[in-house]
């Protein structure tokens, strides 16, 4: 299984879009930048159909570990199994 990661360009927004498996309809993963909080703001098109947001939480969990690192990159790659 794999998630990329896109950071959110051009917004007032901090965080990430998120496909999962190369699946068209990306969602969205934003942070508070006061508190560290991680939050879904969008499902992807992928969990939308599953009615399930294991991706989003798999995303958000990924982010938060980003965000508490310091690693802020503009695109990450993740694969698991």
């Amino acid at each position: 299984m794999m998630i990329l990661l896109e950071k959110i360009q051009n917004s007032k927004s901090v965080g990430y879009f998120y496909t999962p498996e190369n699946y068209p309809g990306p969602g969205m993963i934003e942070i508070d930048t006061k508190t560290g909080e991680v939050e879904i703001v969008e499902l992807s098109a992928y969990d939308k159909k599953d009615d399930y947001p294991y991706f989003a939480n798999k995303a958000r969990g990924i982010v938060k570990r980003l965000w508490d690192s310091g690693e802020m990159p503009d695109k990450k790659f993740v694969a698991y199994g």
